[in-house]
């Protein structure tokens, strides 16, 4: 990866197929979030208590902290700390052409430069 810099759309790849790389706490608070989103902020405790299994998030301090600024606070730190820990080493589907990030793991064309590796 010639370009080391974290731009949005590498971001949004980063979050959303490296999630092998999450750490325990952050898998459990993007369930959180997921969770308080789905059950309209948590109003709907029957559903928050479904999507989350009756785990006990609001006595982890750590995750707290995660989840306190909202989700795309939680995104941000989650995708800064994989790259910076990871960054070299991390799977990622580039653009042979100009070096940036495909939108999936199995894409073949640059959404940048429409650049085709079929």
């Amino acid at each position: 990866m010639k370009n080391k810099k974290l731009y949005p759309e590498l971001a949004d790849y980063i979050f959303d197929f490296c999630s092998n790389y999450f750490l325990e706490k952050e898998l459990i608070a993007h369930k959180h979030l997921h969770a308080l989103s789905k059950s309209n902020k948590g109003e709907n405790i029957r559903l928050y208590k479904f999507f989350m299994k009756e785990e006990n998030v609001y006595s982890d301090q750590e995750i707290m902290l995660l989840v306190k600024d909202g989700f795309d606070e939680f995104k941000r730190k989650v995708v800064e700390r994989i790259f910076n820990e990871y960054g070299y080493s991390l799977h990622l589907n580039l653009c042979p052409k100009c070096d940036k990030i495909a939108r999936t793991p199995l894409a073949k064309q640059c959404r940048f430069c429409q650049n085709d590796w079929h």
